[in-house]
Parts: C-alpha cells; sequence; structure tokens
C-alpha cells in the first residue's frame, strides 16, 4: 500500500528524535503501535462481519434452491404416480391384432416343439489345422538331423 524504503523509515526515524527528543520517543512508538494494532483489529473484524453476512446470504439463495428442487421433485412423483396408476388400468388385448398375426411364419407355433425335441448336442467338428511355413521348416529341420 505504502511504497516506504528503508532508508526513509531511518529518515522519519531520525526526525522523530531530533522533535520528540530521547524520552517521549520510546512512548509515541508505544502509542503508534497501539494505534496500528487496534486499526488492524477493526479492519479483521470489518471482513469477518462481511463474511458472515455473505455467507447467510448464500444460504439463504441455497434454501430457497432447497424448497424449489422439493416442490420440483414433488410434482414429479405425483405425476408419475398418476402415470402409473393410468397405466395399470389399461388391459392388454385379449386377441392379438391382425397386423402381428400376419407378420407370424406358418411354422412359428411348431418350432418350439421341434427345439425341445431335439435335445442332444451335435458333435463339434473342428477343422484340422494347416502347418505353417515356419512348422514345415522345422519339421522339414528336425527330420534332416535325424538323418
Amino acid at each position: 500500500m505504502f511504497d516506504i524504503a528503508f532508508s526513509e523509515l531511518v529518515v522519519i526515524g531520525l526526525i522523530a528524535l531530533v522533535v520528540l527528543g530521547p524520552k517521549r520517543l520510546p512512548e509515541m512508538a508505544r502509542a503508534a503501535g497501539r494505534w496500528t494494532a487496534r486499526i488492524r483489529r477493526f479492519v479483521e473484524d470489518v471482513k469477518r462481519d462481511m463474511g458472515s453476512e455473505l455467507r447467510r446470504d448464500e444460504l439463504a439463495e441455497l434454501r430457497q434452491v432447497h424448497q424449489q428442487i422439493t416442490e420440483t421433485k414433488q410434482i414429479f412423483e405425483t405425476t408419475a404416480n398418476s402415470m402409473v396408476a393410468g397405466i395399470a388400468d389399461i388391459r392388454p388385448p385379449e386377441v392379438a391384432p391382425d397386423y402381428l398375426v400376419k407378420a407370424l411364419p406358418d411354422n412359428s407355433a411348431t418350432a418350439p416343439k421341434k427345439r425341445a425335441a431335439k435335445s442332444g448336442r451335435k458333435k463339434v467338428v473342428r477343422p484340422k489345422t494347416k502347418k505353417t511355413p515356419a512348422r514345415q521348416s522345422h519339421v522339414r529341420a528336425s527330420r534332416k538331423s535325424k538323418s
């Protein structure tokens, strides 16, 4: 805030020593220290009060938002409950609609029976693996070394 160098402080101290004298200078230094301490405490109190007021305002806003969210939640719950009740009142049709009957193939009714009859497992046939060139060269090398 104040841009005072050390040399300027020394000059101020020498002037205070000459004006006030050696007896009154320590008393004045103590008084100046007390005043600076009081000013610092006052500034800290003001900062603390401002911070607490800001927090109160923020908490009031948060409480208001929480209340709005709770009201919205209740609206959604009542709407969902009424929709579920409405859906529960709807009954499925007794007969399938024509478009579903036409879409089904003729043998669809017998397909599950055929599947149920074939309960045996089929044997899995795996194709024989071909030897790769690397294996063939390895096999040839081992045959040559045996002979």
